[in-house]
């Protein structure tokens, strides 16, 4: 197997966790006013042993994943926390696959209060706080353990909780905690990427994301948004010729069906959330509040290792469904970036935190 960054380069799970753990203690605000009160949802209760004990909350909670994905565990992880800590008085109902809607969608309905939690990658948020892209920019990071070191150290502990207030500010979204998700890759149907120059004119699905429609502008290809869940449908209609993400979310949607060629890129990680809208969390009590942060915290670490204990088994995954591996140059595209042209770097605050994070402006 043509390696990639692997587990064994992934990150050290103490530096990742210590990111966590900061961006918990960073004290965001909110000028709220709500009183407490408990929300209504609807389903079917994560399963545990507090399943028969009436809660006083049940709240309802939304991703993009298959039920079989790391970020639906981790969910699942999360709900049973809730559960455990609050002994049954607090449920979460987990909802995956986009049941209740794609995840820009997701993001409106946190902001409205009419989604309580959501699963939202850092990309979504730089739609709204030009500040957030800084977190997934391309080839920012050299390895996991760079990231780490990055995003857990004292400029990165700075980093996160000053987006993580502009974010808050911005969308009325609080950011319970995240994790990082492994390296993003291209996946090709009808084409191997050998250098930048193929990807001139590559119809290629993103999220709906303005620091992914920048990155792969640059690149030279034709981003086109496309809600995940119907990625699969674009692929195998020809309506896009590609689409990048980590190969687990590749093979549990299936789309190795679809897709011929996996080139090694490693263009960004891509930070995913545990979020909650604000008017929600302003509605319970103090020690509510409390029990959904600390089992973020430990949902966001039970997230990194399983996406750590995956990352060399997707990845055989896709290459003994057929796919073949293609060495990409890294070089060639990482030539092609600009990083003054990103929003994020049009701003005192973005600069700064760039600059924090070794990126040459």
């Amino acid at each position: 197997m043509k390696q990639y960054i692997n587990r064994r380069d992934f990150l050290k799970a103490a530096g990742v966790t210590a990111a966590a753990a900061a961006l918990a203690g960073c004290g965001v605000t909110s000028g709220s006013t709500a009183t407490a009160s408990s929300t209504a949802a609807s389903s079917t209760a994560a399963a545990g042993k507090y399943d028969d004990v009436k809660a006083d909350v049940t709240l309802t909670m939304s991703h993009q994943m298959a039920a079989s994905h790391s970020i639906n565990k981790t969910a699942e992880e999360f709900a049973r926390l809730v559960a455990e800590k609050s002994e049954g008085k607090m449920k979460v109902d987990v909802y995956s696959a986009a049941t209740l809607g794609t995840e820009t969608e997701n993001l409106q309905a946190l902001t409205n209060g009419t989604l309580d939690l959501a699963v939202i990658a850092a990309e979504f948020y730089a739609n709204y706080v030009d500040e957030a892209g800084c977190l997934c920019l391309p080839f920012v990071y050299s390895s996991y353990d760079d990231c780490a070191e990055k995003l857990a150290g004292e400029a990165g502990t700075g980093l996160l909780c000053t987006v993580a207030q502009m974010i808050l500010d911005k969308t009325n979204v609080r950011i319970l905690d995240y994790y990082v998700l492994a390296f993003r890759q291209i996946f090709t149907t009808d084409k191997p990427l050998n250098t930048v120059d193929d990807m001139s004119g590559l119809i290629i699905r993103i999220p709906d994301s303005s620091t992914y429609k920048e990155t792969f502008t640059q690149l030279g290809a034709a981003p086109t948004p496309v809600a995940w869940g119907e990625t699969y449908t674009a692929l195998d209609t020809g309506l896009v010729s590609a689409v990048e993400n980590i190969p687990e979310s590749i093979m549990s949607a299936s789309m190795q069906e679809v897709c011929k060629y996996v080139n090694v890129s490693n263009h960004i990680i891509g930070p995913t959330t545990i979020s909650v809208s604000e008017q929600v969390f302003q509605k319970l009590t103090e020690e509510q509040q409390n029990i959904l942060t600390e089992a973020a915290k430990e949902a966001c670490e039970f997230g990194l290792n399983a996406t750590k204990d995956g990352s060399d088994a997707n990845f055989d995954a896709l290459e003994g469904a057929g796919l073949e591996v293609v060495d990409t140059d890294v070089d060639s595209l990482k030539a092609k970036i600009n990083y003054n042209a990103y929003a994020c770097a049009k701003t005192d605050v973005g600069k700064q935190i760039l600059t924090s994070m070794g990126v040459a402006l």
